[in-house]
Formats: C-alpha cells, sequence, structure tokens
C-alpha cells in the first residue's frame, strides 16, 4: 500500500524527481501549505516542509514531518506520535563562512574604510587586529557552531566552546565548558559568536552583564537566534563604546522596524538574516539530501535521522 506524502515548497524538476522515485509512496506537490486539499490532509501521513499547527494537526493520519530548516523550537505542539526531523548539518558550513566574514571584517574595520571610500578620505585607522592567534568562543556546537570554529583554527585561532553537555571535544577546541563555566572564559574571549536554537534556556543569555564580561576590544558574532542577546542591553553596552563591534544576522525583534535605534548603534553590523537558507545553491541540494535520506529510512520502517527532542527544541 502506497504512502502519501506531502512535499511543499517549489522545487527543481531533479528534486522534484527524486521525491517520485521514492519507493512505495504517493507524493503531492504543493508550494503552500495553505493549498493543500483536504482530501490529501486526510490521508497523508507525511509532511515534508514547515508549517504551523492548523495544518499538521489537520492531518489525523500523520506519523512523520521532516523539516526543511534546521530550527525546529516551534514544534513542541506536535502530537507524541508523530517523529519530527529536522536538516540539521545541512546549512553549517555556509552560515560559518558569513560568520567568519562577518568577525574579520570586524577585526579589519572593514565598515569603516567603506565609508571613508565614499567620503574619499584617506586615514589609517588603528587597532586593527590578527586572526591567528585571536580567542575565539562559540556559544553553541552544534553543526554551525563547530563549522566556525574548525574554519577559525584553521586559520590560527585558539578556539573555545560552550555546549549544553561536556562530550566529544574536537581536537581544534582548547577548553569545552557547559553554560555554567562560560562566565569565566568569556573576559578572555576577542570573539564570542552564538549559534543558539531559539529557545526558552538561552533567551536573554548575553544581557548586560555578560556583555560587559567580554572585554571592550571583544567582538561579538549572533547567527543563530535573535533571544539569545537582549538588544536593549546591547544598545546600551555598544554606546557605552563597549565591545569592539556586533555583528548581528539575527536580532530580536525581526524585521527590525526601520525606526528601531539598533540600526544606528554604533559599531552594530546587521544583515537581514541572510547566512543560512538557499541563498548558496549548496544548502538546497544539502536540505533534499538530507530529506530524501530520512524519507527512504521511514518508507523501509526505520527510524529517521536527526530526530528534534520537542523539549529541547533540537
Amino acid at each position: 500500500m502506497e504512502t502519501k506524502i506531502i512535499v511543499t515548497g517549489s522545487h527543481s524538476k531533479e528534486a522534484a524527481n527524486r521525491f517520485l522515485n521514492l519507493p512505495d509512496s504517493r507524493v503531492v506537490f504543493v508550494e503552500r501549505p495553505e493549498d493543500i486539499r483536504p482530501e490529501d490532509l486526510a490521508d497523508a501521513e507525511i509532511f515534508v516542509g514547515n508549517t504551523g499547527p492548523d495544518v499538521l494537526l489537520s492531518m489525523p493520519k500523520l506519523k512523520f514531518v521532516q523539516l526543511f530548516s534546521a530550527g525546529a523550537n516551534n514544534y513542541a505542539w506536535l502530537p507524541e506520535q508523530v517523529v519530527l526531523s529536522n536538516a540539521y548539518g545541512a546549512y553549517g558550513d555556509s552560515i560559518a563562512e558569513h560568520m567568519l566574514t562577518t568577525t574579520l571584517m570586524a577585526m579589519k574595520r572593514m565598515p569603516e574604510y567603506l565609508d571613508m571610500q565614499k567620503r574619499k578620505g584617506w586615514e589609517l585607522l588603528k587597532g586593527i587586529d590578527r586572526f591567528e592567534g585571536s580567542f575565539v568562543l562559540s556559544v553553541g556546537t552544534g553543526a554551525i557552531g563547530t563549522a566556525y570554529l574548525k574554519k577559525a583554527a584553521a586559520l590560527g585561532a585558539v578556539c573555545f566552546a560552550v555546549r549544553r553537555t561536556i562530550h566529544d571535544r574536537p581536537d581544534f577546541v582548547r577548553e569545552l565548558v557547559t553554560p555554567e563555566g562560560m562566565d569565566e572564559l568569556l573576559p578572555n574571549m576577542d570573539v564570542v559568536a552564538l549559534s543558539l536554537p531559539g529557545t526558552a534556556a538561552v533567551e536573554g543569555m548575553f544581557d548586560e552583564r555578560r556583555l560587559r564580561l567580554m572585554k571592550p576590544s571583544a567582538i561579538l558574532v549572533n547567527a543563530g537566534r535573535g533571544n539569545s542577546v537582549v538588544t536593549e542591553d546591547l544598545i546600551r553596552v555598544m554606546n557605552d563604546g563597549h565591545l569592539k563591534a556586533a555583528c548581528l544576522d539575527v536580532m530580536d525583534p525581526e524585521p527590525l522596524p526601520a525606526d528601531h535605534p539598533l540600526w544606528t548603534t554604533p559599531r552594530v553590523y546587521i544583515t537581514p538574516h541572510i547566512s543560512g537558507g538557499y541563498r548558496a545553491g549548496v544548502n538546497y541540494d544539502r536540505v533534499i539530501d538530507a530529506a530524501i535520506k530520512n524519507l527512504t529510512l521511514v518508507l523501509e520502517g526505520k527510524p529517521p535521522v536527526h530526530i528534534v527532542d520537542r523539549k529541547l527544541g533540537y
């Protein structure tokens, strides 16, 4: 008996054929979840993509959800009998490259030189830092944080990491601590890079106290979720001249309103949550690979990989 699979989104011909060639299945493609026909909601057992409760709770036969995202913290409401997997690892390298780019940009004060070019200025700025030999801390060591540290270590940085539990310290990490030990490391770090999930456990983790534990010349990079940094506290700290730079691909709130003071806070460099997604074509290919692998396993009666712990949100 065939298993009905609903696949959302717009897909390449090659990707669509890979879904259609899955064994013992019937695939229904829809660009938007709200366009799914009631009869397909009624008998589909697998959903591929991202959506809200209104769709998934309308699927009485639902057994498995495969997300196209790595983030999964908004799916705690799924019934216990529904298995949830994410696209863990698909975006890690691309996001890590973005983080490394903004780190180096801030270290070399490139935004200021670009502004100088616009006014045809010629000034030699001081305080240009070396990445080689710098102390770099990744708060979060999933696919993104690990990829960032691996690249940082390849360029000669001394790497440190924060993880919820201590296990499997990579050989390119000098010291691995739990969040309880993070405060002892912060005053010595040149770069603090966040790649945390948007869970309640990390909300407000970097408040004014922690931001001021960092040395004045340190750089904050955030490519995880905006709620891990208290926005008002960051604005206050940056206005006081503490921290060399804050490079934010995520922020709270998002999208950032046009009149929000964060836009004009000194030494804050903002990108509109673009480090992941499909802007790098290889990310799309990796997401499809992950989805096809998991769907094949589930159709064979085997457990998928990267099952999300809904209590943790990842």
